[in-house]
């Protein structure tokens, strides 16, 4: 398997679903030895500046970026924005978007637990935060209406349990559109977790897709080899990073370890050089 020389492009804070917030995850990441970082929390920026001004501080290279929640070939699938300009009104609008069916799904998701003899009290919910299945997970616990994380996907939460709501997705070609009119390159996270993970990047290539996500937490020696030989394939980008949520996710082990190879890194930075 491939250990990055510590260059990680995908991480999460307190801003979307990861335990840090911006500064501190910036601070956990220089403390296990990584050099670049790039911030990718889901369908928002909001994190970016605080972790832009803590890399400067800890003298990190930092790469603005963003995940975002879209759909192709038939499955939910996550598309990273890496070197995007935070401030560009399409891509704002693109994660408005998003945040808005994620909350109206979350409350769907709460209307339907209270239905079922869950009386969830959403008062105090957090802004900034990620409105989806794992900040309600936390709420059941801290309300005790389960004793842990696991069992409040178990009885609640996954697809078939009383509190599930099935996503309304946009379309992954607004994504990447998105991403390369803010001037980033459009890069398909983790495809060895989708169940057609070939298909969709097959697809979203044909739609302008600029990279993927090889070298990954949950990526096998194989399935990360088999997606660097499809990327060379299709002429598409190599990247790489842990997926850092915090030190109580099971990809916590990865960060400082998991990433994007040095020579894939100076690729990027290139076709990032060439967009802008």
């Amino acid at each position: 398997m491939i250990d990055s020389p510590l260059v990680d492009l995908h991480s999460h804070s307190t801003r979307s679903d990861g335990a840090f917030a911006p500064a501190r995850l910036v601070e956990e990441a220089a403390a296990r030895g990584v050099t670049t970082l790039a911030l990718t929390d889901h369908d928002t920026t909001a994190g970016l500046d605080e972790a832009e001004a803590a890399a400067q501080e800890h003298g990190l290279e930092f790469v603005p970026g963003v995940e975002i929640t879209c759909e192709c070939a038939g499955t939910e699938v996550h598309l990273l924005g890496l070197g995007i300009d935070r401030l560009n009104p399409k891509l704002q609008r693109i994660c408005a978007d998003v945040q808005g069916r994620r909350r109206e799904r979350f409350f769907e998701m709460v209307a339907r637990l209270r239905a079922h003899g869950v009386p969830l009290s959403t008062e105090g919910v957090e802004d900034g935060v990620s409105l989806a299945r794992p900040y309600l997970a936390r709420l059941l616990v801290q309300q005790g209406k389960v004793a842990g994380y696991q069992e409040a996907f178990e009885r609640y939460l996954r697809r078939g349990r009383p509190g599930f709501v099935d996503h309304s997705r946009i379309r992954i070609e607004g994504a990447i559109e998105a991403i390369q009119a803010a001037g980033g390159v459009a890069v398909i996270a983790h495809p060895g977790l989708y169940r057609n993970g070939d298909e969709v990047v097959f697809e979203a290539r044909k739609l302008g897709l600029d990279g993927i996500e090889c070298h990954h937490s949950d990526h096998n020696h194989d399935v990360s080899q088999h997606y660097v030989s499809l990327a060379r394939k299709l002429e598409l980008l190599v990247s790489g990073g842990a997926d850092f949520h915090g030190p109580e996710h099971a990809r916590s082990k990865f960060f400082g370890k998991r990433g994007c190879p040095n020579d894939d890194f100076e690729r990027m930075k290139d076709a990032l050089a060439a967009r802008a």
